[in-house]
């Protein structure tokens, strides 16, 4: 009795495999190689003062989980449009800065210049500086969707950890006169992305 149970099962698996191989899937669309055109009309939003405020921490995360900052280190907060959302994937999110390898120290000097090139798009951009704990501050924000973006260069302390290079990035949705604070800013790993 125990074959034919055995050539039951074998059959039923059989069919199982056949009709999952013949399930209509999904076409993977490769990302379109060109930026969608800048549309202001999104970025309108963005240009007035509001009464909205935040305030985290940007870092790199060492491999022993010690917190890297860099003092004096640029903090950007870039409005969420169709055209940054497509800068944003193409330099942040897939970027080898995301990484603590050589490729991370070259590419950190590529990923914000690509964005800042576009002239129309200064107006709606927000930068300010980490203090030496690499804590940072905005005010006076219109609601939105926004990335915080920092692209550490690597320090010049004696460890190895301490020369770490990358971008540590975030996405906040801020509501009108919202006050985000602790914000934690900080390479992503490919693994919570």
């Amino acid at each position: 009795m125990r074959y034919p149970n055995r050539l039951r099962f074998g059959f039923v698996l059989f069919v199982l495999l056949g009709c999952l191989s013949s399930l209509p899937g999904e076409a993977i669309e490769p990302p379109p190689s060109n930026p969608p055109p800048l549309n202001e009309k999104e970025l309108l939003p963005y240009k007035l003062k509001g009464h909205a405020r935040l305030a985290g921490q940007a870092f790199l995360s060492s491999t022993s989980g010690k917190a890297i900052t860099q003092a004096g280190v640029p903090v950007y907060l870039i409005p969420m449009t169709s055209y940054t959302r497509f800068w944003f994937n193409r330099h942040v999110r897939s970027s080898p800065c995301t990484s603590k390898d050589e490729a991370a120290a070259d590419c950190t000097h590529e990923a914000i210049p690509q964005l800042l090139a576009e002239k129309r798009l200064a107006p709606y951009l927000r930068t300010t500086r980490a203090n030496p704990t690499g804590h940072f501050w905005f005010t006076k924000l219109p609601a939105g969707r926004y990335y915080i973006i920092s692209v550490m260069e690597g320090g010049a302390g004696s460890h190895q950890e301490e020369r770490a290079a990358g971008i540590a990035w975030l996405i906040v949705d801020l509501e009108a006169g919202e006050k985000a604070t602790n914000l934690v800013v900080t390479d992503c790993k490919i693994w919570l992305c």
